[in-house]
C-alpha cells in the first residue's frame, strides 16, 4: 500500500491480498549512546539479538569500522550493550574497503560476514578519493570522495568469521588479499531470520540457512538474489547454491538451484531502487517479510557528481513485501516514498524476536543520517540504533 500523497512511482509488484497496510504505532526512537549504523542482526540461542554495526562509536567508546552489540528485551524496553570491536578484522585498502554484515546464529555459533565496498572512482585520473589510516578510519582525499562514499559499490564477501563464545573472540578473519568467498551479487549479505539459533525453519524449506543480497551498490541496486547452504556446512563454499529460476518473484516458480553464483537470478527486481535487503519469517502469519529501502533517486556512476550532490539523500523509499516462500511471489504490504521525512533512513530490518505471537505487531530496526549536512539544525540525527514499532492490518 502506498503512503498518502505518494508519487506515481512504485515497485512493479501487486498489493498484498492478505495485509491491507502497515501502521506506525509510535515515532522513531534512537537508543541513547549509540552512534553507529547498519546493525545487521541475528537471534541467537541464548535469546539475545546480536547486531554488527559500522563506522562510529557507542557509549563513549572509541571509533571503529565494526562493532558487535548484544540486545535483550523488546523495544521500548530493550537494552543494548557493546561486546567488542572485532580486533581480528583489519581494513587494508580502499579497493577492498572492509566492513561487517551478514550476522547469523546457528545453534550456539555466531557468524559475521567480512565484506568490501570498492571506494574507488573508476572515472578518476588524479589519484584516490579516500585514504585510510592505521586504524582503518577513512579520510577524504579527492574531489569525488563524497560521490564514491554515496555510491559504495559492492566488492564481495571476503570470509564468514565465526565465534563459539558469543562474540568474545572470532576465527576465520580474512587477510588483505583473501579471495572472495562470495562475489558482488552477494556482497550485501543478510541471512533470512527465523527462530533463535536458526530454529523454526518450516519443514518444506529443509535444513538450510537462507541468505539474500542486492547487487550493484549499497542502496541503488537493481535486484535481490537468494542463496542457501546446509546449516551444518555454512563455511564450505562448495555447499552454497543460488536461486536460478525465472519469474523475478512475480509469478510462482519451480525451485531451481545452481552452484554457480553467476547463474543466480533475481527473486525481486526494481531497477535502481534496491538497497540492502533483509528478510524475516513471520510464523504468526505464515509469510516471509522482505524489507528494503533506497534513495528516491537511483545511484550510479553515470550521474554527474554535482548533480548527485544536489539530488541524492533528499528523499527515501521504504518497501515491505510479503510472500509464502523466500523466493516469492511477492506482494506489497507497505510502500512509503518519503520514509522518515527529512532523515536519511536505510537498512530496514524486522527482527523475528520482536514480532508478536500473532504476527501482527513488530518493531522495525533501521539506521540513518550517515550524511548530516542535509538535516535542519533542529533535527536530531538518526545515526544510531533506531527503532519504530508497527502493526499490520489484515484485509
Amino acid at each position: 500500500m502506498s503512503s498518502p500523497g505518494s508519487s506515481s512511482r512504485r515497485p512493479p509488484y501487486p498489493d498484498s491480498d492478505l495485509i491491507e497496510h502497515l501502521a506506525w504505532v509510535a515515532p522513531a526512537a534512537k537508543y541513547p549512546g549509540t552512534h553507529t549504523d547498519m546493525h545487521w542482526q541475528a537471534w541467537a540461542d541464548d535469546g539475545a539479538l546480536y547486531c554488527v554495526d559500522d563506522d562510529g562509536e557507542n557509549f563513549g567508546g572509541r571509533w571503529n569500522f565494526a562493532h558487535l552489540l548484544r540486545v535483550t528485551g523488546t523495544p521500548p524496553d530493550h537494552h543494548v550493550e557493546e561486546i567488542g570491536l572485532f580486533p581480528e578484522l583489519k581494513r587494508h585498502s580502499v579497493d577492498r574497503f572492509r566492513y561487517v554484515d551478514g550476522a547469523l546464529a546457528v545453534d550456539s555459533r555466531l557468524y559475521v560476514a567480512a565484506y568490501d565496498y570498492v571506494f574507488i572512482d573508476p572515472r578518476a585520473t588524479d589519484g584516490e578519493a579516500w585514504v585510510i589510516d592505521d586504524n582503518g578510519k577513512p579520510t577524504p582525499a579527492g574531489d569525488t570522495s563524497w560521490f564514491v562514499d554515496a555510491m559504495s559499490e559492492h566488492g564481495g564477501v571476503a570470509s564468514l568469521m565465526y565465534s563459539d563464545d558469543y562474540g568474545q573472540t572470532w576465527q576465520n578473519a580474512p587477510e588483505k588479499d583473501t579471495p572472495y568467498f562470495l562475489g558482488r551479487k552477494f556482497a550485501g549479505l543478510a541471512f533470512v531470520g527465523f527462530g533463535p539459533g536458526y530454529t523454526g525453519v518450516p519443514e518444506e524449506f529443509g535444513d538450510y540457512v537462507y541468505a539474500i543480497s542486492n547487487d550493484g551498490n549499497w542502496e541503488g541496486g537493481d535486484s535481490v538474489f537468494l542463496a542457501r547452504v546446509p546449516r551444518n556446512r555454512v563455511l564450505e563454499r562448495d555447499a552454497w547454491t543460488f536461486w536460478a529460476a525465472p519469474g523475478l518473484g512475480i509469478d510462482p516458480a519451480e525451485p531451481t538451484w545452481s552452484p554457480d553464483e553467476d547463474a543466480a537470478t533475481p527473486i525481486y527486481r526494481d531497477e535502481g531502487y534496491v538497497g540492502h535487503p533483509t528478510m524475516t519469517w513471520n510464523p504468526g502469519l505464515g509469510r516471509f517479510l522482505l524489507a528494503l529501502g533506497s534513495d528516491s533517486t537511483p545511484h550510479n556512476w553515470s550521474v554527474d557528481p554535482e548533480v548527485a550532490r544536489s539530488t541524492w539523500h533528499r528523499r527515501r523509499e521504504l518497501k515491505i513485501l510479503e510472500a509464502p516462500t523466500p523466493w516469492g511471489p511477492w506482494s506489497i504490504v507497505h510502500f512509503d516514498d518519503n520514509w522518515e521525512g527529512e532523515h536519511v533512513a536505510y537498512l530496514p530490518q524486522i527482527p523475528p524476536n520482536w514480532l508478536s505471537g500473532d504476527g501482527l505487531s513488530g518493531t522495525l530496526l533501521f539506521s540513518g543520517d550517515y550524511k548530516f549536512g542535509f538535516l535542519p539544525r533542529s533535527a536530531e540525527s538518526f545515526y544510531g540504533f533506531m527503532t519504530r514499532p508497527f502493526r499490520l492490518v489484515l484485509r
